[in-house]
């Protein structure tokens, strides 16, 4: 699941979830007050959440998700640097990695990017109380966002 204000931001996460093989982006929301209302129907096995948006920021739908592990989140921030603040603060209220979407638009940032993302939320993912790499056919399984 994405949750994201930024619509460009948004389309370019999506893109890069949808082009990893055998994953399902189960939803993807401007509004951090609704996607919390869909939560329990959706459950996203990790959630990639901006901090920075209108009617409910990323601190307050951390808070009121609770730091439970059901779902797993990264933070997508431009401001979530090595050793910032917000770092710190997103991670003592349950988040469990965090990204910087890259600087410039160069293939080489892009692909650095999609591979870290990659990794953060197949880590992420383990966590999460759902999570199940197999289904009971063998076949691998994965509702990752």
């Amino acid at each position: 699941m994405i949750i994201n204000d930024s619509r460009a931001m948004r389309l370019f996460l999506e893109d890069i979830v949808n082009s990893y093989f055998g994953w399902q982006l189960i939803g993807s929301y401007s509004d951090a007050t609704y996607a919390l209302s869909v939560l329990e129907n959706k459950k996203p096995d990790v959630i990639l959440l901006d901090l920075e948006m209108p009617k409910m920021d990323g601190f307050t739908f951390l808070e009121r998700l609770g730091n439970v592990g059901i779902y797993p989140t990264i933070i997508t921030s431009n401001y979530a640097i090595d050793g910032s603040e917000i770092v710190s603060d997103a991670l003592a209220l349950g988040a469990v990695d965090y990204i910087v979407p890259p600087s410039s638009n160069s293939k080489v940032d892009f692909d650095k990017f999609k591979l870290r993302l990659r990794h953060k939320i197949t880590k992420a993912s383990l966590k999460s109380s759902r999570y199940s790499l197999f289904s009971n056919s063998g076949k691998s399984k994965s509702r990752i966002t």
